[in-house]
């Protein structure tokens, strides 16, 4: 069993990593409930900024005004000392394709992986490999989704017709938001209905593989209040045999204005079920690509989220916060008798301030916060679904945080802006094991980050900045979990991180660049290891590369947006179960990925758009001494959409791998001469008709 289809405590053996884990006690939420409602009432007085930043983006509508939320407020993009993406509510439409993480691959310049035949792939920024779930944090409105497992995001809970962009920050946040940003970021913004609009929309999509969308939203925004709703509903066959999968999702919304303030309230509901086919050997992959290894496995979530906020400006500067609440119960059985049943609950509590002040005759702003975060989880494992009141395992899971954090925007210049911060973050962790074997571990860390930067301005667009910063990651519920004695002493370590970056932008009439060079120093990476078959804080690692991306508007109808990034994941020590991997690799890392997106305005009612995604070579899992001949190879994938609007009525058709490439995004080692993978979808065909209420 490995990292990618599993993780696994110090001195334990390993469990799927897609195993949905999680949750606490009756009593606990009886206790936070009543919390929430107090703290909930406090917020809705003061009223919201995320509805704030959300608007003030699409009433600019040009990039060189982009605002973005990457310091927890409004700011500007050109003036941020790190590298940004952005990707807009038109480039998701433009897309062919449903899924988000490929949005994200296609226009983010960042890895996917699917190591476990779901829709919910990895992410990996900057080069992290099979544990990128961990060191990428997710965000949504800039609350947390990243989980507390050893699983993806699930970004398919979240409607594309509510999304209004998505920030990707590379290689910072963890001042702002904690633990598990070392690689950066991913900050997903939804839509806010600016005042007096009116604004519905609804569509359905299908085609390969057996598969049926359905998508409506409908908001309305009056002088002071506004509702919203975003449904959606997805079915398909899958590209394999027993990969069934159907998601729903609903999102309901409240905003309501004032003079200096206004306030709003999200909640949401999902329902998963997904089919789990397995991984192929080589053998296999060559016989029947659609084959299934694993024809009885199968999991389902359940689960809903509420999140509340508020801000109020004023002369001075912002207030505002977030109070948010997410469970789950997601089941999980692999034949021919391994079944989980877990639940988990999450919460949190961020309110911050903004102050503005004058100083050396230029204007500048420090930014307040304390961040408060409960998560629990219970995980029981038995035979079979009538067993599960006699578990084999039954563990239950408990993590506390609160955290300081200071950020202060200093302008040095008329054209020099430094940007400094730190976070103080205590940590409180407990994990049980109630049947076998029986164990009691916990833990209290005094963690901390801090991050030091400088953008200078200079002639004819060009702009350079500098980064310097020290990031955490704390062990998740699985990392430290066991199964068989004799179990670790102690919980693991956090990892450390100290990067630098320096980059360079450049923006002048149709063109925008932007080039960056990178190095991350780790210690006590935390990491499942095949060598010694168990998670554990390893030596010394390192990541390091160079990124360039833009854009392109090369005439009024064609535009272009392209990235390429070279990435090096390196052991710099260790030894385990005998065996040296300095200098050694870091399985799952392409030495080189690439993107390109051309769109094509061909008529004022039509546009086609292309894009072109490619991945290089890669160790496989388990190839931590880098002794397997063979790297998984590279690939390009080549996806089409072209669209066309009849009055209110939109059309589209999209190609999925539209040269048939028979490729996987993750593959590992069989200790011998051979692997096993998830092969990939081949080439799909989609249409779609949608009709809009404006």
């Amino acid at each position: 069993m490995t990292s990618a289809i599993a993780g696994s405590s110090a001195g334990c053996p390993s469990i799927p990593s897609f195993q949905p884990v999680f949750s606490e006690s009756h009593h606990y939420r009886r206790r936070v409930r009543g919390f929430l409602v107090t703290v909930l009432l406090a917020v809705v007085g003061a009223g919201s900024v995320v509805g704030t930043a959300r608007s003030q983006m699409r009433e600019d509508g040009s990039r060189d005004g982009v605002v973005v939320t990457a310091t927890r407020f409004a700011d500007s993009l050109r003036d941020l000392p790190v590298g940004v993406t952005v990707i807009t509510a038109d480039d998701i439409r433009r897309s062919a394709t449903s899924s988000l993480p490929e949005i994200l691959a296609q226009r983010g310049l960042l890895h996917i992986r699917d190591n476990a035949g779901t829709p919910n792939q990895q992410i990996d920024l900057r080069g992290f490999g099979i544990t990128s779930d961990q060191n990428t944090l997710v965000l949504i409105d800039g609350v947390r989704l990243s989980e507390n497992e050893q699983i993806p995001a699930q970004l398919s809970s979240i409607p594309l017709d509510s999304i209004d962009r998505i920030e990707i920050l590379r290689g910072s946040g963890a001042v702002l938001y904690g633990g598990g940003a070392t690689a950066g970021t991913v900050n997903i913004i939804t839509r806010s209905p600016l005042g007096g609009e009116s604004r519905g929309q609804a569509s359905a999509r299908g085609g390969g593989f057996g598969t049926r969308e359905l998508r409506a939203s409908y908001a309305r925004q009056g002088e002071n209040l506004g509702a919203s709703f975003v449904f959606s509903d997805e079915s398909t066959n899958g590209f394999r045999r027993n990969n069934n999968f159907d998601q729903t999702n609903l999102t309901l919304g409240l905003d309501a204005r004032g003079e200096g303030r206004t306030a709003y309230a999200r909640i949401g509901f999902e329902d998963q079920k997904l089919r789990l086919p397995g991984a192929l050997t080589e053998v296999q992959l060559q016989a029947d690509r659609r084959q299934t290894s694993n024809p009885n496995d199968w999991s389902s979530r359940t689960g809903g989220n509420a999140v509340i906020g508020g801000t109020v400006s004023t002369a001075w500067g912002e207030a505002a916060a977030d109070v948010s609440h997410r469970e789950k119960h997601a089941q999980a059985f692999f034949a021919p008798a391994f079944f989980v049943d877990t639940e988990a609950a999450q919460t949190s509590i961020s309110p911050r301030t903004k102050v503005n002040f004058e100083a050396w005759q230029r204007r500048h702003d420090i930014t307040v916060g304390f961040d408060w975060q409960q998560s629990n989880y219970t995980s029981r494992s038995a035979a079979s679904q009538t067993a599960l009141n006699a578990p084999f395992s039954h563990r239950i899971g408990e993590q506390s945080m609160a955290a300081l954090y200071a950020q202060g925007n200093l302008w040095v210049g008329d054209m020099t802006r430094v940007v400094a911060g730190g976070r103080l973050q205590r940590t409180r962790e407990r994990l049980r094991e109630q049947a076998f074997p029986v164990d009691d571990r916990a833990t209290s860390k005094n963690l901390q980050a801090h991050e030091l930067a400088l953008r200078h301005t200079v002639a004819n667009g060009f702009s350079g900045y500098a980064k310097y910063g020290r990031s955490f990651r704390l062990a998740n519920f699985d990392d430290n979990a066991c199964f068989f004695p004799p179990c670790a002493a102690t919980l693991l370590e956090p990892q450390t991180a100290k990067s630098l970056e320096a980059g360079l932008d450049w923006e002048r009439g149709a063109w925008r660049l932007r080039a960056a060079v990178y190095e991350m120093i780790l210690a006590n990476e935390i990491y499942f290891s095949p060598l010694t078959f168990s998670n554990i804080n390893l030596s010394p690692t390192m990541r390091r590369g160079a990124e360039v991306e833009g854009d392109w508007r090369a005439t009024d109808k064609l535009e272009f947006h392209g990235g390429i990034a070279w990435q090096q994941a390196r052991f710099r020590s260790g030894i385990y179960a005998g065996v040296d991997v300095s200098g050694k690799d870091v399985p799952l890392v392409p030495e080189m990925i690439a993107n390109l997106t051309a769109s094509w305005r061909f008529s004022p009612e039509s546009r086609i758009t292309t894009n072109f995604r490619y991945v290089g070579e890669q160790r496989y899992d388990n190839d931590q001494a880098n002794t397997f001949a063979r790297k998984q190879p590279d690939y390009m994938v080549v996806d089409m959409k072209l669209e066309h609007r009849i009055e209110k009525v939109d059309l589209a058709l999209e190609i999925k791998n539209m040269f048939n490439r028979k490729y996987y995004s993750y593959g590992v080692w069989n200790f011998a001469t051979s692997f096993s993978a998830f092969p990939a979808p081949e080439r799909a065909v989609y249409v779609s008709a949608g009709i809009r209420f404006d």
